[in-house]
């Protein structure tokens, strides 16, 4: 249903992308990062070169599409041709600090004080930027998200900042910008959300509280389903039902103590699949049914291969170890 659109998606971009620098790789112009411009040209000047959330659109679009039409079989001739495209695409740059560069030319420089960080589109609502794919990059990607200094108290500032956390297992960003949202006045008496403070109705943290709690509680893609990636600290014990993962599967409860360490899941497929199975903090023992474990469990290990049945409901007991998600921060930084 949706190949059609990314054909069309496609066409845009082979008329567009028809500059290339130095190197062979195609030069967004105009590009545009929402509502910010680079720290050495003066607000007039948005529509610049190499935007880096124009970048990884771009790579999403080419990536699913590609992808589809290799799972549906069609269009050989045209998926070698956005294949070679996608060769094209500039690489994301950095900082000397490790800063990922929200445009992707080296002349023009970071602009912190502001609200968006929409170079970080690769992290989320993107799947393109995580610490077991790109790790490098997630640790640039991280420090960005850090580094930024919202010239103003807007909600859809802060919930992008916990998104792109939790996508990068930061609990520290979901926890300071969760708690801002729901104990500085975003949230009226009514449930209704402002833009600002105290202000005028807006509905950005109307769904963007509910999504954060999501992510910072289960992460997955095709093959993966992790639990409890950026929980803060202070949400000790919890549960959350019904939330649908994104590889044909739903959890149906997960449950969680961290003083006992434990983690009670219940997922039902809709397919007959394997999956790894993830927990950051380390998986010292899995209690689960006869013949959905792949491989034994590896004590203190992260993941566990799993096996999970078509239309039947399967529960996970697991013991946790005492590792931080963030950790892997570090293990990239002395790599």
């Amino acid at each position: 249903r949706v190949v059609p659109a990314y054909k069309e998606l496609a066409l845009f971009y082979e008329d567009f992308l028809t500059v290339t620098d130095k190197n062979g790789n195609y030069i967004f112009a105009p590009s545009f990062s929402p509502e910010n411009n680079p720290g050495n040209l003066t607000p007039a000047s948005m529509a610049v070169i190499n935007a880096s959330m124009d970048i990884s659109v771009c790579r999403e679009v080419l990536s699913n599409l590609i992808q589809a039409c290799e799972l549906l079989g069609t269009d050989a001739g045209s998926v070698a041709k956005w294949k070679a495209m996608l060769a094209k695409l500039p690489p994301y740059l950095l900082e000397q600090d490790g800063t990922m560069k929200e445009w992707a030319w080296p002349t023009l420089e970071e602009r912190y004080s502001h609200r968006h960080i929409s170079h970080l589109y690769g992290a989320w609502p993107g799947d393109e930027i995580d610490p077991d794919r790109t790790p490098q990059l997630a640790r640039a990607a991280m420090i960005a998200d850090r580094k930024r200094v919202p010239e103003r108290l807007a909600a859809h500032g802060r919930c992008h900042r916990a998104l792109v956390g939790a996508r990068l297992k930061d609990d520290y960003m979901v926890d300071t910008e969760l708690r801002q949202l729901i104990e500085q006045g975003y949230v009226a008496p009514t449930l209704r959300c402002s833009h600002d403070p105290w202000a005028f109705p807006m509905p950005d943290a109307q769904g963007g509280i509910q999504t954060i709690m999501m992510e910072m509680l289960a992460y997955s893609r095709p093959g993966v389903i992790e639990v409890l990636p950026a929980l803060p600290p202070s949400l000790v014990k919890g549960s959350i039902k019904g939330m649908l993962a994104r590889c044909f599967a739903r959890i149906d409860n997960l449950s969680w103590d961290m003083e006992a360490r434990t983690v009670d899941l219940t997922v039902t497929s809709v397919r007959k699949q394997d999956i790894a199975l993830i927990a950051r903090q380390g998986i010292e023992t899995i209690s689960v049914p006869a013949g959905i474990l792949a491989a034994p469990l590896q004590a203190g290990k992260a993941n566990v291969d799993v096996h999970l049945p078509e239309g039947k409901t399967v529960t996970f007991h697991l013991k946790l170890g005492h590792h931080k998600p963030i950790d892997w921060v570090n293990q990239v930084a002395h790599a």
